[in-house]
């Protein structure tokens, strides 16, 4: 008797989420992806039309579990300098757990690939929803609620974010984004007053 389809599809993207950590987007082959699962790499086209897709079904499957979580932190920060705070733990969850450079990874491989481009952008739409949410119930009844754009703020999060794990990713052990995320939370409540 063999494992459920669900069963043995989570196992191919979390063989694929691991190939993506450790080896980078040109290193993942249905081959690495079939090693790192111990599965035969034809089963990979059982459930995907091209390893695209299943890289994106790993990168969905990552950057889900986190919203979720990381929804109920934003929401439940009151300040700016709480929702930087906020931003921090992110960051450093992301970091430890690789999810990092699996978005690293896929946005660095979607500028030059027109196909994955706009999946990878879709991707990220609910990023920029919850960066709204957060820039919005941060700013609001402050005296920032009407100088910030919450959009605009917004976007420029999401891509602080973005550019903060490319630079990451590139430096490695660096404590560069930690260092400013802390300087911005110290800011934060001077610019709330």
């Amino acid at each position: 008797m063999g494992r459920p389809r669900g069963q043995t599809r989570g196992r191919v993207v979390a063989a694929a989420l691991e190939s993506l950590k450790t080896r980078g987007y040109a290193g993942t082959s249905t081959r690495a992806i079939a090693a790192a699962g111990g599965f035969q790499p034809g089963l990979i086209f059982y459930y995907f039309e091209s390893l695209d897709d299943l890289l994106l079904a790993a990168l969905e499957q990552s950057s889900t579990e986190r919203l979720e979580r990381y929804r109920l932190a934003v929401e439940g920060a009151g300040s700016a300098a709480e929702l930087l705070g906020v931003l921090r733990s992110i960051y450093d969850d992301d970091v430890a757990s690789g999810h990092i450079r699996v978005v690293s990874e896929l946005v660095g491989a979607s500028v030059s690939n027109d196909e994955l481009r706009p999946r990878v952008l879709e991707l990220m739409q609910p990023w920029l929803d919850l960066a709204e949410r957060g820039v919005q119930d941060a700013v609001t009844g402050t005296p920032l609620e009407p100088l910030v754009p919450v959009r605009a703020a917004a976007f420029a999060v999401v891509t602080f974010y973005l550019g903060a794990n490319l630079l990451t990713h590139l430096e490695g052990e660096s404590d560069e984004v930690a260092t400013l995320l802390e300087l911005a939370a110290r800011l934060a409540p001077a610019l709330e007053s």
